[in-house]
């Protein structure tokens, strides 16, 4: 069975692959605001059965970061309590980030999973173009670091709330964007597809027009290369990722949004 403490990190990958176009396309106006929380649930696939995993949630506040005002983002994901007695999770990501063009200040994870656990803690130097980063893991020494920073970076958080910035409908089917986002102290490249607008029949929200997406995904522990991702993210003022399936080394994962509350405007307008 994959293990449960990449609940948080798929739920993070999902909207982080959002995050694709050319800034010429953003809008000028934040599609997001302080009070937001977004609930999701997470769902395991195998032998013909779905179990829900685990759940997730996503929030905006605002914030002070060197006596500059801004939005604080917070990602939290937790194992249910049934699975906590075999594998406990609670990690929780944290991203301070400029209001206008959320640039990334600060990037930081407290993760808890099992008997492992590590802080990390990151600082955006834009001007000098580097990380500074400081990793706490377990029993293990602090470490200190410096990586470098390639422009237009984003660390996952904020990659999440300025691809809800973007204007989706310049793009036409069967686009293919590259993007960057800074995590583990290195810049990955990433790629997205555009596939279009398709209506998802949520159980709860009913039928919302959405934009679909399909990123061509690293090979890493959990996912296989290529496209066998599909991301739905609602086709209005608020754009936000409503459903997420995909196809991981053994078995099949999704995430649903189960709760909303601060949009900026109604779900679907």
């Amino acid at each position: 069975m994959m293990r449960l403490d990449h609940i948080l990190g798929f739920v993070l990958l999902m909207c982080a692959i959002l995050h694709s176009f050319d800034v010429r396309a953003q809008s000028t106006t934040n599609r997001f605001k302080t009070g937001e929380k977004l609930s999701y649930g997470v769902y395991y696939h195998l032998m013909g059965v779905w179990v829900a995993a685990g759940d997730v949630t996503f929030s905006v506040q605002e914030d002070i970061f060197k006596d500059r005002s801004c939005y604080k983002f917070t990602g939290f994901g937790k194992t249910h309590k049934r699975y906590d007695w075999f594998y406990k999770v609670r990690d929780t990501y944290e991203s301070y980030a400029d209001k206008s063009g959320l640039v990334p200040y600060r990037f930081r994870r407290d993760v808890n999973e099992g008997d492992y656990y590590f802080v990390e803690d990151c600082i955006f130097d834009h001007p000098a173009e580097r990380v500074l980063s400081v990793l706490k893991v377990k029993e293990q020494d602090i470490k200190v670091d410096t990586s470098t920073l390639e422009p237009e970076s984003f660390d996952v958080l904020s990659m999440i709330y300025h691809a809800r910035n973007l204007d989706f409908a310049s793009f036409t089917v069967g686009d293919r964007i590259p993007i960057k986002m800074f995590i583990d102290r290195e810049t990955h490249p990433l790629f997205i597809r555009f596939l279009g607008t398709e209506v998802y029949d949520h159980s709860e929200f009913g039928e919302v027009e959405c934009y679909v997406f399909s990123p061509l995904l690293v090979e890493g522990t959990i996912f296989q290369s290529g496209e066998k991702m599909k991301v739905y993210v609602t086709k209005d003022s608020s754009v936000i990722p409503i459903y997420v399936e995909s196809e991981i080394r053994v078995g099949s994962i999704r995430a649903e949004l189960t709760a909303h509350e601060g949009l900026l405007a109604p779900l679907g307008q």
